[in-house]
């Protein structure tokens, strides 16, 4: 039996963070999914040096994790010690990091996780191998450490081309800076530009599959599908000006 815990730290979308001691976390689903997989992919990235938690324990739906310590980085950058361009190069240094990550053997414990059927539209890669994509990867995934950011939630993680790892990206900064609502839109649209300067413009190839991934992605709330189509436009609008 799953043990009893106090209040969460935090709840999102499908999971809550409890605190397990003065180091550790537990990230307990929901819906009770198998959290195996997850791990297993986890483990995979950071075995080959890429800064995501140390995973301690998978079952039952629940994932035992380091604690990492430091403000996200959208803490940071709304508390103004990260700049908007800084961020958008931490972000594009740890798409390029991730990307260059060995994929598993289909021998490996995370080949099954990262190949396993998905909501993503993981289109055709072209040229060369697959590779490990995060699908999630914005300023509220990335944590600030004193060793460097870290990357968190690699629930959607799967194998696939480079540029729709980038095109998700993107398009989850376009949706914060469509929403004429969102009192972070103009910062929101200052960091995709940032971004879309930076990032491979091979993104622009995948921005049909990840509007589809982002329409699809369990963890939205229908207003936030509802801004997918207003944000791939703005990708595609401001990458001709990057």
């Amino acid at each position: 039996m799953a043990p009893s815990l106090g209040a969460p730290l935090f709840s999102g979308a499908d999971a809550d963070l409890y605190a397990v001691g003065a180091d550790r976390v537990l990230r307990r689903s929901r819906s009770g999914a198998d959290t195996v997989g997850t791990a297993e992919v986890m483990r995979h990235v950071r075995a080959a040096g890429f800064p995501a938690p140390r995973v301690d324990a998978a079952t039952d739906g629940d994932l035992t994790m380091e604690l990492l310590r430091g403000p996200t980085l959208l803490q940071s950058i709304l508390g103004g010690r990260t700049s908007l361009a800084g961020s958008a190069r931490i972000l594009v240094a740890l798409h390029d990091a991730l990307h260059a990550v060995p994929p598993p053997a289909p021998d490996e414990p995370a080949y099954e996780a990262l190949t396993a059927p998905s909501f993503a539209t993981l289109d055709a890669p072209g040229a060369g191998a697959p590779c490990v994509l995060h699908l999630d990867l914005h300023p509220a995934n990335v944590v600030l450490t004193a060793d460097g950011p870290a990357v968190l939630h690699w629930t959607n993680a799967r194998l696939g081309p480079a540029g729709l790892d980038l095109a998700v990206t993107a398009v989850v900064l376009a949706e914060v800076a469509a929403d004429e609502d969102d009192e972070l839109a103009p910062g929101a649209r200052v960091l995709l530009d940032a971004f879309l300067h930076l990032a491979d413009p091979v993104l622009l190839r995948h921005l049909d599959a990840a509007a589809r991934t982002r329409a699809a992605d369990p963890g939205l709330d229908p207003s936030e599908v509802a801004l997918v189509p207003a944000a791939v436009a703005l990708v595609a609008r401001e990458a001709r000006r990057s």
